[in-house]
Parts: C-alpha cells; sequence; structure tokens
C-alpha cells in the first residue's frame, strides 16, 4: 500500500513537471528572459488600497493571467517600462491578462498620482507595497511575475522590458494557452 502511493505520487510530479515545463519551455519565455520557478507554487496573496482607495487583492483576479509588477517612482528603469505596461493592459483588457502594479514607495501617494497621470496609466496601481514585496522575496526594481489562471507563480521579469513588443505578445499567448 506504502508503495503504491509513494509511486502514484511520483507519477504525479512528473505529469505536473511535464505539464509545467511544456508550458514553460515555450521559446516566448526565454524571449522575455522569465525566470521560471523550480517547482510550481501558489502567488502570494497580498491585500493592499489602490491609488484611488480601493482595496485590491491577488484573489480578485482568479481565473486570470495577472502581470504583477513592482515598481517604485525613484525608479528610473521602472518609469521607462510603464507605458508598455499600459500598451498591454489595453492590448489584452478584453482578455484572461489583467496587469497591476504595487508601488514600493512609502508615503509617496502625490508622486505616484502625478505620474499616473502623466502617463495616462489606467491598469490598476496599489500602494504602500513592501510588506507584499516582501512576500515576493523582490531585491530588485523593477521585477514582474506571471501569475496562472490556477493562481501558481509561472515565472519573474526581473528588469524592465518592452511589454508591447512582438516577445510580449508571444509569452502572452504561450501563457494563456496553457
Amino acid at each position: 500500500m506504502l508503495r503504491t502511493k509513494q509511486l502514484f505520487r511520483a507519477m504525479s510530479v512528473i505529469a505536473f513537471s511535464f505539464m509545467t515545463s511544456f508550458v514553460t519551455a515555450n521559446p516566448a519565455f526565454d524571449a522575455m528572459k522569465v525566470k521560471v520557478p523550480e517547482q510550481s507554487l501558489p502567488a502570494p496573496e497580498f491585500s493592499l488600497l489602490t491609488l484611488d482607495q480601493q482595496p485590491i487583492k491577488l484573489s480578485d483576479y482568479k481565473g486570470k493571467v495577472v502581470v504583477l509588477n513592482f515598481w517604485a517612482t525613484y525608479c528610473i528603469p521602472c518609469r521607462i517600462e510603464m507605458p508598455s505596461l499600459e500598451k498591454l493592459s489595453q492590448k489584452y483588457q478584453s482578455s484572461d491578462v489583467s496587469v497591476v502594479a504595487i508601488s514600493l514607495d512609502e508615503d509617496k501617494e502625490k508622486a505616484i498620482k502625478m505620474l499616473v497621470n502623466k502617463m495616462n496609466l489606467t491598469f490598476p496601481i496599489a500602494l504602500e507595497g513592501q510588506a507584499s514585496g516582501d512576500d515576493y522575496q523582490v531585491s530588485v526594481l523593477p521585477v514582474t511575475y506571471i501569475i496562472g489562471k490556477d493562481g501558481l507563480l509561472l515565472g519573474r521579469v526581473v528588469g524592465d522590458r518592452d511589454w508591447a513588443g512582438e516577445e510580449a505578445d508571444e509569452l502572452m499567448g504561450a501563457v494563456l494557452a496553457k
């Protein structure tokens, strides 16, 4: 009986690993330099307030792919990346992809509002996200996490990227096809 359980567990892990590697072995992940976790883990939940003082939680996006970006106003590459995240958000707004940003700035609501207005950003931006950054082990900015429809972490992108380019489209296509 014990051997049967162990065999079943091993086969389940192998099958799940194969499914995960099939999705993440896609060249689109390589093109965007997405670092794939060694094992599938659920994305840490967060519960914050947005710039317009609305509550936002990761669980609000269950069943959607989430492009979760950690950033700060003092981070120049973060600011450079924001317009392309807006384009990604606009392009996929009618599909199952949501862009969400979490600011690691503390007490900078006015500066964030000015930047958001200047760049015409429409995707949700959560404030005071340092604790969430700790949960996601953010050590450099910008960093973007790709979270699958099932709430599992699919990958992490360190540094700024062109989220409006062809490689980002291929990445979203690969994640949505999962």
